[in-house]
C-alpha cells in the first residue's frame, strides 16, 4: 500500500508538473503576437518622439497614430498575462521590471513631449526601459526551463532580440542625427555603439548557426537591398556629423578668412549634407530590416517554445507512463502481499483456535480432572503445535511449551494441594482426638464436682473445648474430609439450633425464637450445626456485648429458613455483595486464599452449604447489623413425627451424652423431648417457666451405671442442697460448711435468685 500510494503519488505530480509546462509554453506561445506589436510599437514611438524633439515638425500626425497603437498593444500584453498566471502566478511578479510604473508615467512623458519640455535622452531611456520588461521575461523563461535544450533556445531567442532591438535604437538615434544639425542632446558614441553591436552580433549569430532556417534568415537579411541601404545610411550619417564637426573646427580656428576660403567651406558643407537616400526610403528600408530582424527572433522564440511544449509533453508521457508502470508493480505487489498476507492469516486464525481450545477446553478439563483425584501425566496431557518451522511454527511451539508449563504447574499444584490436605486431615483428627479426650475428662470432672464455682468454671472450659472441636472440623472440612460427628435418625430443629448456639462462647447473648417443629434428615445435622453456629458465632462477635443475637425460623415454600440477626456496625454494600458472591459459588481452597483473609469461617459455611445445598445469604438487619438467612431446603426436612431414639442408636463416640448449654428461649407449644440425641443436642425440652425457682429433677443413672449430668440452665450453679427441698427423692444430709463455702453459697442463691426474676419478666413483656 505504501509502495502503490507513494507510486501514483509521484506519477500524478510529474504528470502534473508537465501538463503545467506545457501549458505555460502554449500561452508564451500565445503571447508572441502580442509581445512582437508591442516591441514594434515602442520602437516606432520612440523613433518619432526622438525625431519630434530634435525638430522635426512633421512627425506629430504620426507619432499620435503611433501612440494609440501602442496603448492597444499593452492592453493586449497585459490580458495574454492573465493567462500565463493562472498557470504559474509564481514566474510572474506583480511589477515585473517596473512595468506598471513606466505605463504610470506614460501620460507624463507623453505631455512633456509634446511641450518640448523632456530631454531626448530622458524619452530615449524611458522607452528602451519599457521594452527591457520583454528581456526580463526572457530571462525569467530561461531560467526556468525545465530542459538544458530549452535553456539554450531561449537564449539564443534572447541574443536575436537584443540584434532587433540595438537596430530600432541606432536608428532613431539615426534619425535624431539627420535632424539636428550640430551637437546633438545623446552622444553620436551611443549611436556608433547600437550599430557596431547589432552587425558584430549577426556575424556572430551567423557564425554559430552554420546551417538551419536561422542561419538561411540571417543571410538572406544581409545580402538584402534594405541591409544594403541601411549600412550605407548609417555610414553615411556617422561621416556627415564627424564632418561637421571637423569643419566647425576649422572655422573657428581660422579667424576671418578669404572669401574664396569661405565659398570653398560652404560648397564642402553642400555636399556632405546631401545623404545617399531620402528619409523615406531610409525608414522603409530600416522598417523591413527590423522587421526581418524581428522575424528571426519571433522564429527562434517559437522554436524554444514548441521544444518545451514538446519536452514537456514527452515529460507528462514518460511520468504518466512511469506512474503506470508503478501502478502496476504496485498491485502486482499488493496482490502478492495479499495472497501472502492471507496465507500467513489462516494460519495465524488456526494457531488461534488451537490456543483457545487448549486454553478453553483442554486445560479445565485437566483441571477438572485433577481437582477429582485423577492422575494425570503431562506430556500425554499436551497436544502437539505442527505450523512447520518459520516464525509462526516457533510461535506455536512456544504456545506448546507455556500450555506443557501450565501442566506441570497444575499437578505439581494439585499434588500440593492434596498435600496440604492431607496435613489438615492430620491435624484435624490428631485435634479431634485430644479434643474429645479433653470432653471426656470435662465430664467426668463435672459429674463428680458439687462445688458451684468448679461447676461453673468446668462448664466455660467445656465451651472452649466445643469450639476448639468446631476449630478442629474446620480443619476437616477445609481438607475436604467429614465431621466425626453423625447421627442416623431425624433431628428436630429446635434442638438442632440450641446446640449450635451451646457452641458459641457468648451463649447466654443467644435468644431463639419460635421454630417450626420440624425434623432434619440425621445426615446433615453435624454440618448444619456446625453451618449455624459459624453464623451465630459471628453474630456475637461483631456486634456489642450487651447486645442480643436473635435466632428465628418459618416454614416457606421451600423448605424451612433460619435468621441469624445481630445488632452490630454491619458491613458496605460492597463487602456484602463479596460475601454473598462467596457464599453462592465458594472459591477453591488454596494457601493463596487462606493468606488473603484468615477469616474462614464464612468460607466454611460457604462449603457446608453447597456440600447439601443449603442456601446462605446476608442482608442488613432492621438494627443495621447484619441478618444471615439460612433456607434448608425440602429434601433434607422431615415432618411426620419421628420416634424417640434409643441409646444405643447413637452414632458419636468421642463426646459425652450431656445436656445444651443454658440459653434465653421462649417455650415451644407441644415439644417433645428427644432422648438418646448425642454431642451438644439436648435430651429433653426445657421445662416451662415457674415463679418459683426451677429445682432441676434428682439425676437418673444412665444405662452405663453412671449418674447423669446436670441440665445446663438457669441455677444450675446451685448446689442440691440450695436449692428448694421436694418431697421425692430427699435431699442428701448436707455437710459441715466453712465461712467461705457458706458465703459462696449465699452469693450463689442471690446470683439465681437474680436471674430467675429477670427470665420471668422478659417473657412477660415481650407477650405484652
Amino acid at each position: 500500500m505504501t509502495l502503490l500510494v507513494v507510486g501514483v503519488g509521484a506519477a500524478g505530480y510529474l504528470v502534473a508538473e508537465g501538463t503545467t509546462a506545457k501549458e505555460w509554453a502554449v500561452q508564451n506561445q500565445n503571447a508572441i503576437p502580442h509581445t512582437r506589436e508591442l516591441m514594434e510599437a515602442v520602437q516606432q514611438e520612440r523613433r518619432l518622439t526622438l525625431a519630434q524633439l530634435a525638430g522635426d515638425d512633421t512627425v506629430p500626425p504620426a507619432l499620435a497614430a503611433a501612440r494609440i497603437r501602442l496603448d492597444g498593444a499593452m492592453r493586449g500584453l497585459i490580458e495574454v498575462s492573465t493567462g500565463l498566471r493562472k498557470v504559474d502566478d509564481s514566474k510572474i511578479g506583480d511589477d515585473v521590471a517596473g512595468f506598471n510604473t513606466l505605463l504610470s508615467q506614460m501620460t507624463q512623458v507623453r505631455m512633456a513631449t509634446d511641450a518640448g519640455q523632456l530631454q531626448p535622452s530622458d524619452a530615449y531611456m524611458f522607452y528602451n526601459r519599457i521594452l527591457d520588461v520583454i528581456s526580463v521575461g526572457t530571462e525569467i523563461a530561461e531560467q526556468s526551463a525545465p530542459d538544458t535544450e530549452i535553456g539554450v533556445a531561449i537564449a539564443d531567442g534572447m541574443r536575436f532580440l537584443n540584434v532587433a532591438e540595438a537596430m530600432a535604437r541606432s536608428n532613431a538615434l539615426g534619425v535624431m542625427l539627420a535632424t539636428t544639425n550640430g551637437p546633438t542632446p545623446i552622444p553620436i558614441e551611443e549611436f556608433l555603439r547600437q550599430v557596431g553591436f547589432y552587425h558584430n552580433e549577426i556575424g556572430n549569430l551567423s557564425a554559430e548557426f552554420p546551417s538551419g532556417a536561422q542561419h538561411d534568415r540571417l543571410q538572406q537579411i544581409t545580402g538584402s537591398n534594405a541591409w544594403q541601404q541601411l549600412s550605407q545610411m548609417e555610414t553615411a550619417l556617422a561621416q556627415r556629423y564627424f564632418a561637421q564637426q571637423a569643419t566647425a573646427t576649422t572655422s573657428s580656428s581660422s579667424g576671418s578668412n578669404s572669401p574664396s576660403n569661405s565659398s570653398s567651406s560652404s560648397s564642402a558643407k553642400q555636399s556632405l549634407s546631401v545623404l545617399p537616400l531620402s528619409t523615406t526610403d531610409w525608414q522603409n528600408a530600416a522598417a523591413e530590416v527590423n522587421r526581418s530582424l524581428i522575424d528571426v527572433w519571433i522564429s527562434q522564440n517559437r522554436h524554444s517554445q514548441e521544444l518545451a511544449e514538446d519536452k514537456a509533453n514527452t515529460s507528462a508521457a514518460n511520468s504518466l507512463y512511469a506512474g503506470g508502470g508503478v501502478l502496476l508493480v504496485s498491485i502486482a505487489a499488493f496482490l502478492i502481499a495479499l495472497v501472502l498476507a492471507n496465507r500467513i492469516i489462516r494460519r495465524l486464525k488456526r494457531l488461534r483456535k488451537q490456543t483457545f481450545a487448549l486454553a478453553d477446553e483442554r486445560l479445565p478439563e485437566t483441571m477438572r480432572r485433577l481437582n477429582e483425584g485423577e492422575t494425570i501425566d503431562p506430556a500425554a496431557e499436551t497436544p502437539v503445535l505442527d505450523f512447520g518451522h518459520d516464525e509462526i511454527g516457533q510461535v506455536a511451539k512456544a504456545f506448546q511449551h507455556a500450555h506443557a508449563a501450565a501442566i506441570g504447574a497444575a499437578v505439581a499444584e494439585a499434588r500440593t494441594r492434596e498435600g496440604v490436605k492431607a496435613v489438615f486431615l492430620n491435624i484435624a483428627h490428631r485435634s479431634q482426638i485430644v479434643v474429645h479426650r479433653q470432653l471426656e475428662i470435662l465430664d467426668e470432672a463435672e459429674q463428680r464436682q458439687e462445688d458451684p464455682v468448679l461447676l461453673d468454671t468446668l462448664f466455660r472450659l467445656d465451651h472452649l473445648a466445643t469450639r476448639e472441636r468446631r476449630n478442629a472440623e474446620n480443619l476437616t472440612i477445609l481438607g475436604g474430609g467429614q465431621p466425626g460427628r453423625q447421627w442416623r435418625n431425624p433431628v428436630p430443629l429446635m434442638d438442632l439450633v440450641r446446640s449450635s448456639v451451646g457452641e458459641t462462647l457468648d451463649y447466654a447473648r443467644v435468644r431463639v425464637s419460635r421454630l417450626p417443629q420440624v425434623h432434619v434428615v440425621g445426615t446433615v445435622v453435624a454440618d448444619l450445626i456446625h453451618l449455624l453456629a459459624e453464623l451465630v458465632d459471628n453474630a456475637t462477635a461483631f456486634s456489642p456485648p450487651q447486645s442480643r443475637v436473635e435466632v428465628s425460623g418459618n416454614v416457606v415454600g421451600k423448605g424451612v429458613v433460619a435468621e441469624i440477626t445481630d445488632q452490630g456496625m454491619g458491613m458496605s454494600d460492597a463487602e456484602l455483595a463479596r460475601l454473598n458472591e462467596m457464599l453462592r459459588t465458594p472459591p477453591d481452597f488454596g494457601v493463596a486464599a487462606l493468606s488473603a483473609d484468615s477469616r474462614l469461617g464464612l468460607f466454611v459455611v460457604a462449603q457446608l452449604a453447597v456440600r447439601h445445598g443449603v442456601t446462605v445469604r446476608l442482608s442488613e438487619s432492621d438494627y443495621g447489623g447484619i441478618k444471615a438467612i439460612v433456607l434448608i431446603p425440602s429434601a433434607l426436612i422431615v415432618a411426620e413425627s419421628i420416634p424417640a431414639p434409643t441409646p444405643s442408636e447413637l452414632t458419636d463416640p468421642g463426646r459425652r451424652r450431656r445436656l445444651a448449654a443454658p440459653m434465653t428461649s421462649e417455650p415451644v407449644e407441644s415439644a417433645q423431648p428427644v432422648t438418646g440425641a448425642v454431642a451438644t443436642l439436648a435430651l429433653e425440652s426445657p421445662a416451662p417457666y415457674s415463679p418459683r425457682p426451677h429445682i432441676p429433677p434428682a439425676p437418673q443413672p444412665d444405662s452405663d451405671g453412671r449418674p447423669a449430668l446436670p441440665r445446663r440452665s438457669r441455677q444450675t450453679n446451685l448446689a442440691p442442697q440450695l436449692a428448694e427441698p421436694t418431697p421425692e427423692p430427699p435431699a442428701p444430709a448436707a455437710p459441715a460448711r466453712s465461712a467461705e463455702q457458706a458465703r459462696d453459697l449465699m452469693s450463689a442463691i442471690e446470683n439465681g435468685t437474680r436471674q430467675g426474676r429477670r427470665s420471668a419478666v422478659i417473657p412477660d413483656e415481650q407477650e405484652g
